[in-house]
């Protein structure tokens, strides 16, 4: 039997990122029985995903002590191909095929990035396709789908502050779209946060009316966010690894960008808007005069238009 080892990153953002080479690779070598090797966080991710035979969450170690205990409770394995992510000492073991990270350019997304270190010449987006009982699972927090009303999903934080658009932003944005006469109107309002990011993200849950806010913060796994967004009718957070997870599930897609690369990150494809700060690479956080370089009024305006204009075209094509 052929083995590939797929090694991924401990970051959700860009552990999410390489679903589609993992995609790619279990479509077009169905034979090969895949071992992925990730951080705890994104783990659940690559558990879902069909074809995966096997994951192997690392908890890090002082002097890299963690990758010969992977490599140790993999086996003695002569690999038909090894893809690793993170140019570990796993990517030097016995293998037909390898490709190893060596780090990407300014300039080029990671969905093309990626695509080419395993040779393809196209952009492998990221993807996680929710199960039917996964689906199931989330009525729990978005109740039953019948007469569901829409959901807009919105995360507020990130894994830097620098990177957060204030809170109180996100609330005018959330009432400005759920309002009367906005493009959700009506629309509950699904609030995003892992545990530990309750004081940026809390305020916005607490603000809003208790029937209309679904409260996720610090509630669920990477997989299970994954699901309830693939439920949402449009996305908006920051520069996180949820945002890449909201484009997986195919959802329309709002990133606001400040000192991140948005020619790297920004969400990716035709259903997916970047708004960065002016002027570019500057934190996106509120200024101590109270000023935003990314002003709510031209991020909700950009919002209304990307999303009416995408309603339209989309049913258009249908």
């Amino acid at each position: 039997m052929k083995r590939t080892l797929f090694v991924a990153s401990n970051r959700l953002g860009d552990a999410v990122l390489t679903t589609g080479v993992l995609h790619h690779l279990l479509e077009t070598e169905p034979d090969s029985a895949v071992t992925v090797v990730c951080g705890e966080i994104p783990r659940d991710i690559f558990e879902a995903i069909p074809g995966v035979t096997r994951v192997i969450g690392v908890r890090k170690r002082r002097f890299s002590l963690h990758w010969p205990e992977v490599a140790f409770s993999l086996g003695p394995v002569y690999w038909h191909r090894i893809v690793d992510f993170r140019a570990s000492l796993l990517g030097f073991l016995p293998a037909r095929h390898r490709h190893i990270w060596k780090g990407g350019k300014d300039g080029i997304h990671k969905a093309v990035a990626n695509a080419r270190l395993i040779g393809v010449d196209h952009p492998l987006p990221p993807r996680i396709l929710p199960t039917p009982s996964q689906l199931i699972a989330a009525d729990r927090w978005l109740g039953p789908a019948s007469g569901r009303a829409k959901i807009l999903a919105i995360a507020p934080t990130a894994n830097f502050y620098q990177k957060q658009w204030h809170h109180e932003n996100f609330l005018a944005l959330a009432q400005r779209l759920t309002g009367t006469g906005g493009v959700l109107d009506g629309a509950r309002v699904a609030v995003f946060g892992a545990p530990g990011e309750e004081a940026q993200a809390m305020p916005v849950v607490e603000a809003l009316p208790e029937a209309q806010v679904i409260n996720l913060v610090g509630r669920t796994t990477p997989m299970e966010a994954a699901t309830v967004l693939s439920q949402c009718a449009l996305f908006v957070g920051n520069d996180s690894g949820l945002m890449h997870t909201a484009v997986a599930v195919n959802i329309p897609t709002v990133g606001l960008f400040g000192i991140g690369k948005p020619e790297v990150y920004r969400p990716w494809g035709e259903r997916s808007l970047c708004l960065t700060t002016e002027p570019g690479g500057t934190p996106v956080i509120r200024r101590d005069d109270g000023t935003d370089p990314l002003p709510p009024g031209r991020v909700i305006s950009a919002i209304e238009t990307f999303y009416t204009g995408l309603s339209s075209a989309e049913s258009v094509r249908t």
